[in-house]
Order: structure tokens, then sequence, then C-alpha cells
């Protein structure tokens, strides 16, 4: 699907980069993992989203009345990683998960609510004023085909994870 053009660089700058920059600075503080992204010099298609096994998606809601979401989008290996990590930093526990449990899937909510309590605070700072809603679990491409309804550009991010794997980072634009 082509997406029609629209100016992004905006809210590329504004919104997009500190929801990266909190996201790398999240894992490090949340689950002890170095996160590098190549946002600046990556060449693959950015206006793509590929739904990888399970994702946790927030509403983004602009004074404008404009619902975008913002979307961390996982294989279910790199779920598990990230949320057994979360857990254990934030609780102490020593669960080596090996499939993607309920615990874990609430880590990672709680990993993106940190993400965008921080990324607010710099978003704050632009002329954007965004309300974030819960999380939403998506465990299957059916449960987030409603995602793309009316997206007019998707900004995709790709997170990587020096202890192996990778996730993106999607804002779904309407």
């Amino acid at each position: 699907m082509k997406l029609e053009a629209i100016s992004t660089d905006n809210i590329r700058n504004s919104v997009l980069l500190p929801f990266v920059a909190e996201t790398i600075n999240t894992l490090k503080t949340m689950a002890d993992l170095e996160g590098t992204s190549d946002l600046l010099t990556y060449h693959e298609p950015l206006d793509l989203f590929s739904f990888k096994g399970f994702a946790v998606s927030i509403d983004a809601t602009f004074t404008n009345g404009v619902t975008n979401n913002v979307v961390m989008n996982f294989d279910t290996q790199t779920a598990t990683m990230i949320g057994n990590r979360v857990r254990s930093v934030m609780f102490g526990t020593s669960v080596e998960d090996t499939f993607l449990t309920d615990e874990n899937r609430e880590a990672l909510a709680e990993f993106l609510n940190t993400v965008v309590g921080l990324a607010t605070r710099e978003i704050n700072e632009t002329s954007h004023r965004i309300s974030f809603s819960a999380p939403l679990y998506l465990y299957n491409r059916e449960d987030s085909e409603f995602l793309l309804r009316g997206v007019k550009n998707i900004m995709t991010v790709p997170v990587d994870l020096q202890a192996a794997g990778r996730f993106y980072l999607s804002f779904l634009v309407r």
C-alpha cells in the first residue's frame, strides 16, 4: 500500500525522535539493555507497517482531534526477552520465560508507558499537544489491521538490541 505523501519533518523531529531517544534510554534503565537506532541512515522503506508477532499500541490524540498511534512492534522472541529483562530489573526476579507470558506483556506495556511519559516532556516543549491512551495489546495480524484505517503516513524506526533482536517503533499518522 503506497501512502499519501505528506510533510512529516515536523512530526518526525518533534514527536518521533523523542520517542526513539526515550526508548533507548528506557531500555537501559528498565531492562539493562543497550539499544541503538540508525534513524538518520536507515535505508529500508519507513512507510510500512508489518505486524511481527506482538505489539503494544497507544493512541496519540492531538488537540485538533486527530488520533494517531504509537506502536512498538516485536517478534515474540524479542518481546519475551525484553519482558524478562524489565521484570528482572524492576522486581529483581530471575525468571527467564521462553514464551510471552501475561507478566511479560504487562512489563512491555509498563515499558511503553514509561517511554510515553518521558517523551511527553520533550514533546510538550514543541507546538504539539498530545494526550495518550492506555496501552492496547495486539496479538495477531488481524488485531492490528484496524490501526491502518485512515493512515496517511507511517514512520517506522528499527531499534536494535545489543543482546540480539530488533523491534520497531512506528508512528501512524492520520
